[in-house]
């Protein structure tokens, strides 16, 4: 197997414990990955905002973010961004109308901010009361939408900003048919994430062919390595395609069944340090 330059790491369930931060270990491993010459990315579906937050948990700060789900790809150091491909007024458009359908309002974020609506505080609550450790949607860079003209100045206002979407509705069946209605539209990559052994459910919105595997594709391009040179560790669904198109795949213990079948090796779950594990098998001792 070729030696690793790029690891790509996803953050919920994956880099992240339980309790939503990066644990000791974790932290650690990705330093001695640095120490051992391997560039390293953080690949989410959160935005630049969030990533910064969990980047300053680690002992040294990692290199490259791809955010939302692939949209943007940007190198911590400087800001320096080397691709954008993020939802246009069409796409914007088309995800109002099936919110307008079903009755909810969206989750719109750009690289530095989410807005959000009461759906969006609905799912949350029903979170907690589940025990789920989740965001504080008061905290900087999160912001509340009221209403139909409070939406529309959002549109003006961040037009061509937009990186990413998310719909929640409590009844997971109601997520399927928007996801339908979504994919009709012919214009958007869709990517369902399923809690609670599908209790909840909810689904993350990009551009069409936008995703993580096509983003960390570009890095690596830019970085002047193969893909057979990456090593991917993930969890959920929009981990799937970097999974399988870089090199190694590595799936968490605690990812569902078809993800841990996509991957070349399964670690341990996100609560015992499975990226530590994962970089000390395939880097530190793999390439010593």
């Amino acid at each position: 197997m070729p030696k690793i330059k790029l690891l790509a790491l996803d953050l919920d369930g994956t880099l992240l414990g339980p309790d939503s931060r990066v644990p000791r270990e974790n932290a650690r491993a990705v330093r001695l990955a640095q120490q051992a010459g391997v560039s390293v990315a953080l690949c989410t579906g959160r935005n630049l905002t969030e990533v910064r937050a969990f980047n300053a948990q680690l002992d040294a700060s990692a290199d490259w973010a791809i955010i939302a789900n692939g949209a943007a790809v940007v190198r911590f150091t400087d800001g320096e961004q080397i691709a954008f491909d993020g939802l246009d007024r069409a796409m914007c458009a088309a995800v109002r109308d099936v919110c307008a359908q079903f009755g909810v309002d969206p989750c719109l974020y750009t690289a530095e901010k989410l807005y959000y609506g009461r759906e969006f505080l609905r799912f949350l609550q029903e979170l907690r009361r589940r025990g789920r450790v989740a965001l504080n949607e008061a905290a900087e860079g999160y912001e509340f939408v009221a209403d139909e003209a409070q939406w529309h100045a959002v549109l003006e206002q961040e037009d061509g900003r937009f990186v990413k979407a998310i719909l929640h509705h409590l009844d997971p069946a109601v997520v399927d048919q928007m996801m339908q209605a979504l994919d009709a539209t012919g214009l958007l990559e869709l990517a369902p994430s399923v809690m609670f052994g599908g209790e909840l459910k909810n689904v993350e919105i990009n551009r069409k062919g936008v995703h993580k595997g096509r983003a960390l594709a570009q890095l690596a391009a830019h970085l002047g390595c193969s893909m057979e040179e990456v090593m991917a560790v993930g969890d959920s669904d929009n981990d799937l395609t970097m999974l399988q198109m870089a090199g190694l795949g590595i799936s968490m213990a605690n990812a569902a069944p078809h993800i841990r079948a996509a991957a070349d090796a399964v670690t341990l779950d996100n609560a015992s340090d499975g990226v530590a594990a994962a970089v000390k098998r395939y880097i530190l001792e793999g390439q010593a």
